[in-house]
């Protein structure tokens, strides 16, 4: 059943029941059970250091805190095999976005501050370099957008793709920034939920025609831009309808408006069945309703873009 690359033990198991509700913040009764268990295996430093980054990414906020004091624990107390392999990138990327970024609760920021400046001072011990200069590095990448819009942008490139961030971590940076370039952000425009979309289609299919419209005669040429505009827009007009039907927003309103009722009750039902998802248990692309959700998002999307 379980076909993967990443390795599953009772670290995993461990650390999941360490950062429950039932341990207080800073106990560290547990620690030595967790340390046994990572010596005892090859693999243990790299699955401990997963199931650290998983709780910080998708825990709550006692169990990333909770996260934290372990891994700090597992720094002072697992020993030189622990230390020199723990830290791999997507660790630290996580440990960044933790430490800086505005998404992140407060209390895991000032925890992250925290331990920043304490780790600090193992800046000559081998393995824990780039654990040392945790606290003067900025993060890899700036996250400059919601929560959501960011959800969607990862979800929409490669929606039930295998979780694997960080074997393309470095991949994944760049689709975005290719897809914020291409994609016109919401937030860029202002009133984006209060202007009128008709109006704007209509504008839009104003502005196509006008492209397409011929060139004015040399004796229009010496009025002003302003005029030459309207003629353009007026003279379209006639001459459209012969060559091809052009897009009349008002007669695809209704049209318009039924697929975008359909578009919001379906990715109202999308985002309801991702919520219910416990991605450390389940994949998305194994969760059936996702699944049936998102295809039907995603036919609902084509016919949105054709307006």
């Amino acid at each position: 059943m379980f076909q993967s690359k990443k390795p599953f033990s009772a670290i995993t198991v461990t650390i999941e029941n360490l950062t429950a509700e039932s341990y207080t913040q800073d106990d560290l009764s547990g620690l030595p059970d967790l340390v046994d268990v990572i010596k005892i295996q090859a693999t243990g430093p790299t699955e401990a250091a997963r199931a650290i980054r998983k709780k910080l990414k998708y825990g709550t906020v006692h169990r990333q805190i909770r996260a934290l004091v372990l891994l700090d624990g597992l720094i002072q107390n697992a020993g030189p095999a622990f230390q020199r392999s723990f830290a791999d990138e997507p660790l630290l990327e996580r440990l960044r976005v933790c430490g800086t970024s505005g998404l992140s609760d407060p209390a895991v920021r000032n925890k992250c501050t925290e331990l920043f400046r304490q780790w600090a001072q193992y800046a000559g011990m081998p393995g824990l370099e780039r654990v040392a200069r945790l606290y003067r590095e900025l993060p890899k990448r700036k996250v400059a957008m919601t929560q959501e819009r960011s959800k969607v942008i990862r979800e929409t490139e490669n929606p039930f793709g295998d979780e694997e961030e960080e074997e393309e971590a470095e991949r994944a940076r760049a689709l975005e920034q290719k897809q914020d370039a291409a994609w016109p952000s919401p937030s860029n425009s202002k009133g984006h939920h209060h202007h009128d979309p008709w109006s704007s289609m209509a504008a839009a299919v104003d502005k196509a025609n006008m492209m397409k419209a011929p060139l004015p005669s040399s004796s229009s040429s010496k009025s002003s831009s302003h005029n030459k505009s309207k003629d353009k827009s007026k003279g379209k007009g006639k001459g459209k309808g012969k060559a091809r039907k052009a897009l009349n927003p008002e007669e695809e309103k209704d049209k318009m408006k039924s697929v975008i009722a359909e578009a919001s009750i379906a990715s109202t039902g999308l985002m309801n069945s991702l919520q219910t998802i416990n991605r450390e248990k389940e994949r998305v692309s194994e969760n059936g309703s996702a699944v049936q959700h998102f295809e039907a998002c995603k036919t609902l999307r084509r016919r949105i873009l054709r307006y």
